[in-house]
């Protein structure tokens, strides 16, 4: 699916050149703090054993809009994000880490008058992936993993910097998602999980 996005991207901003398309790609990091809702931990811990608190993880991002000079401001288009979460130590030494992939449609609006890519802004967006769990003890040989998939959705407020033929891009952002897995000998179940944290983009 990057692969897939990636072309599609470029693919849309040669467009942009030759038909004067108005199409915006990003490509961004950032950090945040990984979160727990309501009976997400003690399900991990009936998966992987032991305890421990949710880290914190480096995202990973790029996205493309489709923004038309009569939308005044408004964008839509494609996202995908992957968090990659900081091991965590638990009750027992164990490490515990947690990355996160979603694929979303993505709205972004600019309020002032600037168009797109200036100025303050705010972006939602719905969208579907998974995540994985590992604990990991090379001492006990113990290695377990767990994975779930379902739906994410964001909500995040901005700033951009125009600079020259680029901008950058400064926001705060919040994440949920609402994911299945299946755990060994419970059966099915519902992992709830999201992020708060800061990203910085670079948009052309």
């Amino acid at each position: 699916m990057l692969l897939l996005l990636v072309s599609s991207t470029l693919s849309l901003f040669s467009q942009t050149e030759t038909k004067k398309a108005r199409i915006f790609g990003e490509v961004g990091l950032g950090f945040g703090k990984t979160l727990f809702f309501g009976d997400t931990k003690s399900q991990l811990g009936k998966a992987l054993g032991g305890t421990f608190t949710p880290g914190t993880g480096n995202n990973l991002m790029m996205a493309f809009y489709f923004a038309p000079e009569k939308w005044k401001g408004f964008g839509i288009g494609t996202r995908i994000k992957g968090t990659f979460g900081a091991s965590v130590t638990g009750e027992f030494g164990d490490s515990y880490i947690f990355n996160f992939y979603n694929l979303a449609l993505s709205g972004k609006y600019y309020p002032m008058k600037g168009g797109f890519n200036k100025g303050i802004y705010i972006r939602g967006g719905a969208g579907f992936g998974q995540f994985t769990s590992k604990r990991d003890s090379e001492e006990n040989n113990v290695y377990k993993h767990q994975y779930a998939i379902g739906g994410t959705f964001t909500g995040s407020i901005g700033w951009s910097f125009p600079i020259k033929k680029v901008s950058l891009n400064i926001e705060s952002e919040f994440e949920y998602s609402s994911r299945n897995g299946t755990i060994d000998g419970i059966g099915s179940t519902s992992f709830r999980s999201g992020q708060v944290g800061g990203n910085v983009y670079l948009a052309f």
